[in-house]
């Protein structure tokens, strides 16, 4: 496990909430947050860890979504609320953002992505040039083939050399997934993405509803709770689920954590 990076922050949004549909898990289907994260390097500056919600989810609902996506799932937004938005009400401008790290390309993760057309873009291979309407001049694709293992990963890469940011192979949910391990100094956190979507499916053995490779997404499910139990201190947080992002430590900054519940979101669209 890299050691701590002094400076390094982890700043903490929520862009809306989905909830799959009934076809797919039945009338167990909470309505779970859409989140986006912003770390704070010392020497990196602004670098962004998904997207989030777009502004036209936020009018339209899933609605404003691509086929299939809006079949799968419902999803809730608020103008204002974007990740944008909530950077640049936070002090945290969009423009000064050097580095976006996309987990995977499913739409609830790359909605804001029109505001960070100066940084660069990391994602898995296969990634670059895909995300439409964007015009991306900078994408580095991320290739696990020829990189460390992590154990209990079997793939990493450091992405500036100092262990403030590893990123860490997925590939279940999505084939691109990334996962990125954060050296903070108040304790390692983890951001999974969607190869983990909560905790409720990381302790259960249920077969992952939306996954490219179903036994992929199993191991990674299992190599993440093999961390969780080596090391404690480990912060995770998934994909969709904000319950347990920590709140009293100065390294890490929920913002509005009052929107992180579902009644701050019009559910009735």
């Amino acid at each position: 496990m890299p050691a701590a990076v002094a400076g390094l922050r982890l700043h903490v949004f929520n862009t809306g909430m989905n909830r799959m549909s009934a076809l797919l898990v039945g009338e167990h289907r909470p309505w779970r947050p859409a989140p986006a994260f912003v770390i704070e390097h010392p020497r990196e500056g602004l670098i962004v860890f998904d997207c989030g919600l777009s502004t036209s989810v936020a009018r339209e609902g899933e609605s404003a979504l691509p086929v299939p996506m809006r079949w799968l799932f419902e999803s809730r937004g608020r103008e204002g609320r974007t990740l944008d938005a909530q950077m640049r009400e936070a002090g945290l401008e969009p423009a000064r953002a050097r580095w976006v790290i996309i987990s995977h390309l499913h739409d609830d993760h790359i909605g804001a992505t029109a505001s960070f057309e100066g940084a660069t873009f990391i994602g898995g291979l296969g990634t670059a040039g895909k995300v439409l309407g964007l015009s991306v001049p900078r994408w580095r694709e991320v290739d696990f083939h020829d990189t460390r293992a992590l154990p209990p990963f079997d793939a990493s890469l450091d992405l500036f050399g100092d262990g403030s940011v590893v990123l860490l192979r997925g590939g279940g949910h999505a084939r691109e997934d990334v996962m990125a391990l954060l050296a903070l100094p108040g304790g390692p956190v983890l951001l999974t993405g969607d190869a983990v979507v909560h905790r409720e499916w990381l302790h259960s053995d249920n077969v992952e509803r939306v996954a490219v490779d179903s036994q992929r997404a199993a191991d990674v499910r299992n190599q993440v709770r093999a961390l969780l139990v080596a090391r404690p201190d480990v912060t995770l947080l998934p994909g969709h689920e904000l319950q347990g992002a920590p709140g009293s430590r100065g390294d890490v900054t929920l913002h509005h954590p009052e929107w992180f519940k579902a009644e701050a979101w019009p559910l009735s669209h």
